[in-house]
């Protein structure tokens, strides 16, 4: 089951969390992709101002790509240590996580049989 996130006043579910970051990294490596096949393009144009806007441009994908790089190790990091976290607490607890999982499916039984 996921459980929502609480955005002030709004619930945001994390499918649609998940969503949205994946849009957004998409919609980022495209920006790069774009902006470095513009810079492939300009590469025989000549002239101090396109020099210095490509310059710049290069040292500003660098920059980007490197925080990209940065920001999903740190999302892997710590997905790996929620993950173990997890693990752990389901190893230390199994009757805790074993009685969960049987209050559920009596929750979603009983729900089922009112139904009919």
């Amino acid at each position: 089951m996921q459980m929502p996130f609480n955005r002030g006043s709004k619930v945001v579910p994390v499918r649609q969390i998940r969503k949205a970051k994946n849009q957004l990294l998409a919609d980022f490596n495209s920006l790069l992709e774009d902006a470095e096949e513009l810079l492939r393009s300009t590469a025989s144009s000549s002239g101090e101002a396109v020099h210095g806007a490509r310059s710049k441009l290069e040292d500003s994908l660098q920059q980007m790509k490197t925080r990209l790089s940065d920001a999903q190790s740190a999302m892997a990091t710590s997905f790996d240590r929620t993950a173990a976290a997890t693990q752990a607490y389901a190893h230390d607890n199994p009757w805790k996580i074993a009685g969960a999982a049987a209050v559920v499916g009596l929750l979603i039984g009983a729900i089922v049989s009112m139904r009919r």
